[in-house]
């Protein structure tokens, strides 16, 4: 069919495109003809969702659900990168709308009821009972008749108008509302920043008292699996903060290393914008390991600053002594971590259809702004807590002192 659509086009035809090609190619090129609109979708597969967003409106009558549908479709294709908009309704087949003239049936002392039970009876009877060759034509639905008072058979033309309409093919429910989805493909891959859209492009949809709006169960997705990794990444500071904690014997100095962490998620999210990478799942599993590994530099460096003022450095020396000894080793274990991930970074390879590529430019950027800043901020914090810790040692001392001076005051009666 596409290669049949660009012929009829008078273009070229692409080739090895894959279907969200296809379809935003015929988008671009498909000429713009006034009263025509054109319609393209893709179905089929175990992918079928792949690249789709969708919003639910809910509400309880289906007339009012189509009419506010039209108003999101409208409003959907104002996103760059939607490539087709449908609504549920597309999968329903066409139904033929039988309007009783009310008027004519009164005269006629035809009940509308009679006829609702006929025309119930003759639909079952074409779907059940009858082959496919005898079932029953527009036409003859027409030529049913009824006997009117006078004992004179009446067609069912001549008390009523028939259209040939649209159905919604089901009427899907959830928790007792009716609603209708309304489902876009897109070509971008960021899910973030097409919900920051939507929700701009919707901030102002008045609806009627009842009805409501939601994003699909694609943002729902990603919102769960934003808070799953937001309490991982919680956990795996705590977990860090509480080894250091016991590793240091202070739960003070460990602050001065947690800093590092900042500095990476910082470098990751610079990472991927940079590279137009959308934050994914790899990406946020890049963001939990890389808790676990960019606190070593800071790590290996306090380390060294305690074991310098044990061997009887001042605080200022040991900082300065520290870097200089650390600086190489540092560079090296991080520059050689870097080049590891670069194939990962770089390639194409995937698991299950997810690429690595997010992963790696994470855990990429993330260690290249925290190593180059580890040596500047890591010695600055370690100086702020330091002395906050000798105040607090101090405050404590005069505590005690204040309580073993009331112990030896007589008391008098």
């Amino acid at each position: 069919i596409y290669r049949t659509m660009r012929d009829w086009i008078g273009k070229p035809i692409h080739q090895d495109l894959d279907s969200d090609a296809v379809l935003a190619d015929l988008k671009d090129r498909l000429p713009t003809r006034p009263g025509i609109r054109f319609r393209t979708s893709w179905r089929g597969g175990s992918n079928e969702d792949e690249g789709s967003v969708s919003i639910i409106i809910h509400g309880d009558d289906t007339g009012k659900l189509e009419e506010l549908s039209e108003e999101v479709e409208r409003r959907m294709r104002l996103i760059p990168g939607i490539i087709n908009v449908e609504t549920d309704r597309e999968l329903g087949g066409d139904e033929i709308n039988v309007v009783m003239n009310r008027d004519i049936a009164q005269r006629n002392g035809i009940n509308p009821n009679q006829v609702a039970y006929t025309i119930m009876y003759k639909e079952i009877e074409m779907r059940i009972q009858l082959k496919e060759e005898d079932r029953q034509n527009l036409e003859q639905l027409k030529n049913i008749t009824f006997i009117n008072r006078n004992g004179r058979a009446v067609p069912l033309s001549s008390l009523a108008k028939f259209n040939i309409e649209k159905g919604f093919g089901e009427i899907a429910r959830q928790d007792g509302k009716t609603f209708l989805e309304i489902k876009a493909k897109t070509t971008k891959e960021d899910l973030g920043q097409i919900s920051g859209q939507i929700d701009k492009l919707m901030g102002d949809f008045q609806l009627p008292y009842g009805y409501s709006w939601q994003k699909g169960a694609r943002f729902m997705r990603m919102h769960e699996q934003d808070v799953s990794f937001q309490r991982a990444m919680i956990t795996a500071i705590v977990f860090v903060f509480i080894l250091m904690g016991i590793l240091f014997e202070s739960f003070v100095l460990p602050l001065s290393v947690i800093i590092a962490i900042p500095l990476s998620i910082f470098g990751a999210n610079l990472a991927l914008f940079l590279t137009g990478t959308p934050r994914d799942m790899m990406a946020g599993i890049g963001m939990v390991i890389l808790i676990g590994v960019v606190v070593n530099n800071a790590i290996v460096l306090v380390d060294m600053i305690n074991r310098l003022r044990g061997e009887g450095y001042d605080r200022r020396s040991a900082i300065l002594e520290a870097g200089s000894l650390r600086f190489r080793p540092i560079l090296m274990t991080s520059f050689t971590t870097i080049g590891g991930l670069l194939p990962m970074a770089l390639g194409n390879a995937a698991l299950i259809g997810a690429p690595y590529a997010p992963m790696g430019l994470t855990l990429i950027g993330g260690l290249f702004t925290s190593t180059a800043l580890t040596l500047l901020a890591v010695p600055v914090l370690y100086t702020l807590f330091d002395d906050l810790s000798l105040y607090f040692k101090r405050v404590w001392l005069w505590m005690q002192k204040g309580r073993e001076k009331a112990s030896q005051t007589p008391v008098t009666e």
